[in-house]
């Protein structure tokens, strides 16, 4: 990912760039020496907090903090957030065609990892002997957008995470079987996958409240998942 980051740190006006996951780690930096892996972890934090509140996933296309001494840039892409350090004199009508390049290869790449990293924990998760798959699950941040596909009785998933149960069933699916061991419930349901959630959800299925209700199932259990 280092090699991604030097070509837009080659930019002129880029002093340092990093890429944040969803969760505020750090997963790749360039900076210059003065700036200590403490201070990065601190603005991952910051960053991440910022995002969310200004929901910049929905509504901004690039974040733009002035300062007397600087700027920075900071772009969330699916996955993850990029984070720029730049001099005053960044050409801002040309840097937006960088990064429309290196954001390509930042999503290829995280997206290359993270079936990798994750795969093992699904396996993990399987009930002995019957080689089930159970995830835990997630609500959405955005309120009203859990309600949007609640509403056409679906649940969703992160492209990564419809990669693996494919995988782990070696078909693909359309459709899911949820089951609540605990309660006795269960339901089938369609799939929407969508390609632009955050990295935070992978491995997890998003269900909105009306599913949640139905499944009697709570943020954080594990459900059964069969293909439907």
């Amino acid at each position: 990912m280092k090699d991604i980051l030097q070509h837009i740190n080659s930019v002129d006006g880029v002093i340092g760039s990093a890429v944040f996951s969803h969760k505020g780690s750090v997963l790749a930096h360039i900076f210059p020496a003065l700036i200590d892996d403490a201070s990065l972890q601190k603005a991952a934090s910051l960053t991440l907090e910022c995002s969310h509140g200004l929901q910049m996933s929905q509504t901004l296309e690039l974040l733009d903090l002035r300062y007397s001494d600087g700027r920075i840039l900071i772009k969330s892409f699916p996955g993850a957030i990029l984070f720029l350090l730049c001099a005053n004199s960044i050409n801002l009508q040309i840097l937006p065609i960088t990064l429309n390049l290196v954001i390509k290869k930042l999503e290829a790449k995280l997206l290359s990892d993270a079936p990798a990293e994750s795969q093992h924990s699904a396996v993990e998760d399987s009930s002995q002997g019957e080689g089930l798959l159970r995830m835990n699950v997630s609500h959405l941040a955005d309120k009203q957008a859990s309600a949007s596909f609640d509403s056409l009785g679906m649940v969703a998933l992160s492209l990564p995470t419809s990669q693996w149960i494919s995988n782990h069933y070696k078909t693909p699916f359309k459709k899911l079987i949820l089951t609540n061991s605990a309660a006795g419930t269960s339901g089938t349901f369609p799939v929407m996958i969508m390609k632009e959630m955050d990295r935070q959800y992978d491995g997890s299925v998003v269900v909105g409240p009306g599913i949640e209700k139905r499944l009697k199932v709570a943020e954080g259990d594990k459900i059964e998942i069969r293909i439907g």
